[in-house]
């Protein structure tokens, strides 16, 4: 009967459809609307755009700025926004608006959004970048990420009380506009902050050279990136330009069509091509320019291993203020090294010598060295500059144990990894590492400890052969891996070990890198482990001390995050890096124990909780971590 009743009810409506289109007797071809319908179709649409169209504040500002267009540069501008007529709006003084933007303690609860710009609907984060209050927009003023979509950035500051206005490289066209909003909300008070960026292109300079100054600098080859200086006369500078500082100008060097390019890249200044024209950092580089304005040097650094002795190149780097240039033209001249060294005399020479290096276990890569010029000037009959150059050309070798027909180095060059029994290995198998440091006036073995495969006690023996201009060093190598010799400050908690918990809330607003917060766990631990904080830190680094999720189970933990520790999905759970939502981990050193965490810049979103349960377990103890991680 039900059903009968159901079909009976679209029997029905069907009817009624039919029937409402008198005009209409024909069924089976379309609709014609009449005038009103159409109208009132229009009346709604029109109803629907205003309402996408209107932006939901108490408030609203609007301001404009041009932005210069670059290819290789964040660069805008600044925008000083009505701060005074927002605070008034919320009924707080200014120090309280930036305050409160701030997120200081006690300040007024003032919470920055952003409105998309294609559907005017709130965005909850604050920011998506590195300030308190600002976020990336893309083309048509919606919130993006850094990245291929970013067209510009807003960030404020409030210790500036202004926003920063920038750009992605190379995403901006001339003539392009794009405009986004801004927002802060105080009780239920809403300001919105209309911002229209207008990209333009870098204006053809038509300033005049006003004066020129002639420079030369002698440089030598460098396999560095360490700069020589060159003096120019600044008052004069100052004076052509009608400045009181060089903070004034804007600085210009010179491209291959004559142009200026005004995209400073290096501290105010360019790197050049081999033609000495504006160029690019790596194969084509040749020289780059630095300058610090209160200085009256320009620092002319250089392109490892690109410049020859005998090669000139003239550069242009110039001062614009005032519609003037005054244009530095520095010609480099690239002169063979002066070895202040004479060789040894005689011939090469076969020479053995014991080396000890000693070096208290760390859990990085610190070095210890060992000087080793003389006894390798006199074998090779050679300065420490040609030396170090025969180093550069591979023409210096180092054999590991004994002599063969080639090498295959595994540490910084020449140098290798060493395993316990002294063979060479791979970093993952080695237990210490030694290499031949050099310079134009140093020669000397360095080496250091595996963070994760070396303990203290470890000593490593093994025969290095160096060869060259027909001579050798044989070294007998001994590489002592000691205890730590660190004092400790605290004395254990008495008692056994013992289970504690404790509750753990981390929260950051969304960043788009991996700036952590963190929190103090280190009483915590101190107690649960009967144990001084030295003594964990020295645990985690071992591996003593061990960090599941969840539950504790037989085999050790697979960390996915910062050692120890873990990517989480929204579940909480365990997951790889390109999977997860945020990371946690247990941070140390000798004085501190904290856990500390992040959110993945491209997988979390603002307001994003992830809740999980860490267990810290050793010397018997344990400690179950409740974790709760919100991005604000």
């Amino acid at each position: 009967m039900k059903k009968i009743h159901i079909l009976l009810i679209l029997a029905l409506v069907i009817t009624a459809g039919l029937f409402s289109c008198g005009d209409n007797e024909d069924f089976s071809s379309m609709h014609v609307l009449t005038d009103d319908e159409i109208a009132e179709i229009a009346r709604q649409d029109s109803i629907e755009e205003a309402q996408k169209n209107m932006i939901n504040a108490d408030m609203i500002l609007e301001y404009s700025m041009d932005i210069t267009i670059s290819a290789s540069l964040y660069d805008g501008g600044t925008l000083e926004i009505e701060l005074d007529k927002i605070a008034e709006k919320f009924g707080i003084t200014e120090e309280e608006l930036v305050a409160g933007i701030a997120g200081e303690s006690g300040a007024p609860e003032v919470k920055g959004f952003a409105i998309a710009g294609t559907t005017h609907a709130d965005i909850a984060s604050a920011s998506n970048t590195n300030a308190p209050w600002g976020h990336w927009w893309d083309a048509n003023g919606d919130l993006t990420a850094w990245g291929d979509d970013a067209m510009v950035f807003a960030e404020f500051y409030p210790e500036d009380a202004f926003f920063t206005i920038g750009q992605y490289p190379g995403h901006l066209v001339e003539g392009q506009t794009v405009t986004f909003i801004e927002a802060l909300k105080y009780n239920e008070t809403r300001v919105a902050v209309v911002i229209t960026v207008n990209a333009i292109a870098a204006g053809q300079v038509t300033a005049e050279v006003v004066s020129e100054q002639d420079l030369t600098i002698d440089v030598t080859p460098k396999s560095v990136y360490d700069a020589d200086s060159v003096q120019f006369d600044l008052n004069t500078v100052l004076s052509d330009l009608g400045v009181s500082s060089l903070e004034e100008v804007t600085y210009v060097g010179v491209n291959a069509d004559g142009s200026y390019n005004q995209e400073a890249v290096t501290v105010n200044g360019f790197w050049y091509d081999f033609d000495g024209f504006v160029g690019a950092w790596g194969d084509d580089a040749s020289v780059y320019t630095e300058h610090s304005p209160s200085s009256d040097y320009v620092r002319i650094g250089q392109y490892p291993d690109h410049l020859a002795a005998g090669e000139t190149y003239t550069i242009h780097y110039g001062f614009m203020a005032n519609n003037k240039i005054v244009m530095l033209n520095i010609t480099v001249n690239v002169i063979g090294y002066v070895d202040p060294e004479t060789p040894p005399t005689g011939d090469p020479e076969s020479v053995t010598i014991d080396v000890e290096l000693s070096k208290e276990y760390s859990d990085d890569y610190a070095s210890v060295t060992f000087d080793v010029k003389e006894t390798l000037r006199n074998a090779f009959k050679m300065t420490t500059y040609q030396i170090h150059q025969a180093i550069n050309s591979g023409e210096l070798i180092i054999y590991n144990g004994e002599i063969t027909e080639s090498v295959s180095y595994t540490a910084d060059v020449p140098g290798y990894w060493l395993k316990e029994d002294g063979t060479a290995g791979a970093w993952a198998e080695g237990i210490v590492w030694t290499s031949l440091g050099h310079s134009e006036t140093e020669l000397f073995l360095y080496g250091g400890n595996h963070p994760d495969n070396a303990v203290a006690g470890n000593s490593v023996t093994t025969t290095y052969i160096v060869t060259c201009n027909g001579g050798s060093v044989t070294i007998n190598l001994t590489f002592n891996i000691l205890e730590d010799s660190y004092v400790d400050p605290e004395t254990a908690p008495e008692g056994d070990p013992e289970a504690l918990a404790i509750d753990v809330a981390l929260s950051k607003a969304y960043s788009d890198d991996y700036a952590s917060v963190s929190f103090d766990v280190k009483e915590t631990l101190r107690q649960a482990f009967k144990m001084t904080t030295y003594q964990i830190h020295n645990a985690i680094s071992s591996g003593e001390l061990k960090l599941y999720v969840a539950e504790v189970s037989e085999t050790d933990p697979t960390y996915t995050a910062d050692v120890p520790g873990y990517w989480l999905n929204a579940d909480g759970a365990p997951v790889a890096w390109a999977e997860g939502i945020v990371y946690c981990s247990l941070g140390h050193n000798e004085t501190e124990l904290y856990l500390y965490g992040g959110n993945h810049p491209d997988n979390a979103t603002a307001d994003d909780v992830v809740t999980t349960t860490y267990i810290a377990t050793c010397n018997g103890g344990s400690v179950t971590f409740n974790i709760t991680y919100t991005v604000e």
